[in-house]
């Protein structure tokens, strides 16, 4: 079985060479640096946790957490933390980064995320262009190879779920009132009221599940369960790419409605949005619009997804051969899916901050 899912993943069986390979051949699991749960939260944000889960599909290796700031040897993956990666000798694979090293904070308080100092940054691969120059310091094209990760994981799980919504529309963390597993978006985004009409049709998801592989999986097949998606989360709009979903990004400012944004200089788009499409060799994308604080015409949102979406061409053969470990991919066990598989339910998923940067000294010590 994972011959064949070698085969259909495009894979060799060539050893990689550096010393990320070498540590994870001899120790037998994966040093990551990841957003994933500390002990004072009881939920997991799905994209954080689709790092861990990726490295470990593709490796075939259980997972060590790492701290971002560490002189350790380790990886980062999915996500936009590599503005938050210091020290170490750090490979970085489909990841994404922040132009600021604390883009939270108020706008006059911001500090610019700069590479200059690092000298044991190793990109193989970026979420897209606007990334890799931010962590390469050099301009796009250097490194060349881009894609967000968890766009392989059909190759993993593509299950034929039955269709009960006609929309999916999932929320950005930001636009929630709290972190609930459903979601509860914030009272004055109008933008998200749901006529009583269209309540089993349209449908609206958050990124926030219960701590555990199940609800990873139980999120991904609700999504699943959608006819189109719109979404103003990054991996809302990859989950839907990546599975052949129609969709739309649902940006707040303008022009209201559906249009095409131009995705270079001066676009108004989130730039996790404008990075993951020009990764994708794309210089214009269609958005749905629609201001915060005004009703939406859901109707005419599906029928924009509808006339506007096109498949994405995404080249996973370069994204695989950039992955620095060596592949041994895993393939679900008998009479169960991936999420099954002892590798992923394994895998820890919530950790005690301050134990992980005092294991991490440790180690560093020895």
């Amino acid at each position: 079985m994972k011959s064949f899912l070698k085969s259909l993943l495009g894979l060799t069986d060539g050893r990689k060479s550096n010393a990320l390979a070498k540590y994870v051949r001899r120790h037998g699991k994966v040093p990551l640096a990841w957003a994933g749960s500390t002990s004072t939260m009881d939920y997991l944000n799905i994209g954080d946790a689709l790092s861990a889960v990726m490295v470990a599909l593709l490796s075939g290796r259980d997972i060590e957490r790492v701290p971002s700031k560490s002189n350790s040897l380790r990886m980062a993956c999915v996500g936009t933390v590599g503005h938050g990666v210091e020290g170490g000798k750090v490979w970085f694979w489909g990841t994404g980064a922040s132009p600021w090293k604390n883009p939270g904070a108020p706008a006059d308080q911001r500090v610019i995320f700069d590479v200059s100092g690092e000298t044991g940054f190793t990109v193989t691969a970026t979420r897209g262009p606007l990334s890799e120059n931010l962590l390469t310091g050099k301009v796009e094209g250097t490194v060349g190879v881009y894609g967000d990760p968890v766009w392989l994981l059909p190759r993993f799980y593509a299950p034929r779920p039955v269709k009960t919504w006609k929309l999916g529309v999932i929320v950005h963390l930001s636009e929630l009132a709290d972190r609930d597993p459903e979601a509860h978006v914030k009272a004055d985004l109008l933008r998200y009221s749901i006529p009583e009409h269209l309540k089993n049709d349209v449908h609206l998801i958050n990124t926030v599940t219960p701590i555990g592989m199940t609800a990873i999986k139980d999120r991904i097949d609700e999504i699943l369960a959608c006819e189109r998606i719109v979404s103003t989360s990054l991996h809302g709009m990859v989950f839907a790419e990546s599975y052949g979903i129609p969709c739309l990004p649902f940006p707040t400012q303008g022009p209201d409605g559906l249009h095409v944004r131009n995705l270079g200089d001066g676009c108004s788009l989130d730039s996790r949005i404008i990075d993951l499409y020009r990764g994708l060799g794309m210089s214009e994308l269609a958005v749905y619009a629609q201001p915060h604080r005004q009703m939406t015409d859901w109707d005419e949102l599906m029928a924009a997804i509808d006339s506007a979406w096109t498949p994405k061409r995404f080249d996973a053969e370069r994204l695989l051969a950039a992955f620095p470990l060596d592949l041994e991919p895993l393939s679900a066990p008998s009479g169960g899916t991936i999420w099954d598989h002892p590798v992923l339910q394994r895998l820890k998923l919530q950790h005690d901050v301050n134990e992980l940067i005092r294991a991490d000294k440790m180690r560093t010590e020895r």
